[in-house]
């Protein structure tokens, strides 16, 4: 049996951790965003975001979660409220997430953020399975 070359894992980069994600991301900053720099959420404009073409809504708002959770800045209780600006945004971001398709997985670094904030594992797997946790109502 031939042996495959060794590698080196690596964590997923979220968008504004790449030269190219942060021309994307510059884009994006009027919107609201996980400020790296500052170590602040400004909830997220969804509604105003999906106006722009080709916008990158679902990564922006699940890097933005991920890089706020990794950061300890997030409210277990108070996210949804936290991460957009109204609750017609977060429910703009939930038709997102279903529309996603259920072969498109959740990267490592969103799956954390999510279990980190009591998503239970199975529903962490696909991104239409999350759209659930992120309810304005909840």
């Amino acid at each position: 049996m031939a042996a495959i070359n060794a590698y080196i894992p690596t964590v997923t980069p979220l968008l504004f951790e790449t030269e190219e994600g942060k021309r994307t991301a510059s884009a994006c900053l009027e919107f609201g965003d996980w400020n790296h720099t500052e170590k602040a959420l400004t909830p997220i404009r969804v509604a105003d975001l999906l106006a722009m073409p080709h916008n990158p809504a679902l990564v922006w708002v699940m890097d933005s979660l991920a890089a706020a959770a990794e950061a300890e800045r997030l409210d277990a209780d108070r996210y949804v409220d936290q991460l957009f600006a109204s609750r017609s945004d977060a429910r703009a971001f939930r038709l997102i997430l279903r529309d996603a398709g259920a072969d498109c997985w959740v990267s490592d670094r969103h799956h954390h953020a999510l279990r980190k904030l009591g998503c239970a594992t199975m529903d962490a797997n696909a991104y239409p399975a999350i759209a659930s946790f992120f309810d304005p109502a909840v």
